[in-house]
């Protein structure tokens, strides 16, 4: 798997649930696909991650506050399968209202991928419907996979956890 964010320094053990840090100042680096690299200085504010062993994909949801009083909000998108590209998305907000709006209108669905071979000029019509159908699955299942992960994020933020 490839790693989408280094940080000058260690970062804490992944935990699951969200982990809330009274940190000191540290320098990060986001890689973005298509995109130049986020780079601030900040700490992070919480952090929740989606990992079950029977799915083959995790999501991971990072909220940061920066030296400046800005926020970034960051969603990784983490595969089992080695042969699969992990992704990473990140917004710099200029208020926390404004970052957690970006973690909650995602929509997890662009995250499912074709995954076959199709030409639509010669499948048949059943062949047509069966993928839409399959597809239609997957992406239910994704949204339901990060929404769960989104509302288990917020409802800790909220409580302090």
């Amino acid at each position: 798997m490839t790693m989408m964010m280094d940080s000058a320094q260690t970062e804490p053990a992944m935990q699951t649930g969200v982990a809330q840090f009274a940190q000191p100042s540290n320098s990060y680096q986001i890689k973005r696909a298509g995109g130049r690299p986020l780079r601030f200085d900040g700490s992070e504010l919480a952090m929740a991650m989606s990992y079950t062993p029977a799915i083959p994909y995790w999501y991971e949801i990072n909220l940061y506050r920066t030296t400046q009083q800005g926020f970034v909000a960051a969603i990784r998108l983490f595969h089992q399968a080695e042969d699969q590209q992990d992704t990473v998305r990140a917004w710099e907000a200029a208020t926390l209202d404004e970052a957690i709006e970006q973690l909650i209108t995602y929509d997890a669905a662009q995250d499912v991928p074709l995954g076959v071979e199709f030409n639509l000029a010669t499948a048949p019509a059943s062949e047509t419907g069966a993928l839409a159908l399959q597809l239609l699955a997957q992406i239910s299942d994704v949204r339901q996979h990060y929404g769960s992960l989104i509302g288990e994020f917020l409802y800790d933020l909220e409580n302090g956890q």
